[in-house]
């Protein structure tokens, strides 16, 4: 008989406790997601950074130039069309 009140106190006090268990593990889930998310967002900052750079017509100009060895057309090899 004292074996099984022993055993509902534990279950009841069990009972009384995991909420608050489960808040703190919920919050230490929370802090660990929301630090991931600032990372994530720097990176992502960083990343259109880049592509920003990378995208920049004078630096495709200069690869153009340099890398390609393309170069200006002169006045008479340029030819305009109008679409209508």
């Amino acid at each position: 008989m004292i074996f099984l009140v022993s055993v509902l106190m534990m279950l009841a006090a069990l009972a009384i406790v995991w909420p608050n268990v489960r808040k703190v593990k919920l919050s230490y889930d929370y802090q660990t997601l929301a630090a991931e998310r600032e990372e994530l967002l720097s990176e992502n900052h960083l990343l259109r950074l880049e592509r920003e750079s990378l995208q920049s017509l004078y630096r495709i100009q200069e690869l153009a130039k340099n890398e390609v060895g393309m170069i200006e057309p002169e006045k008479g090899q340029i030819t305009t069309i109008f679409l209508k």
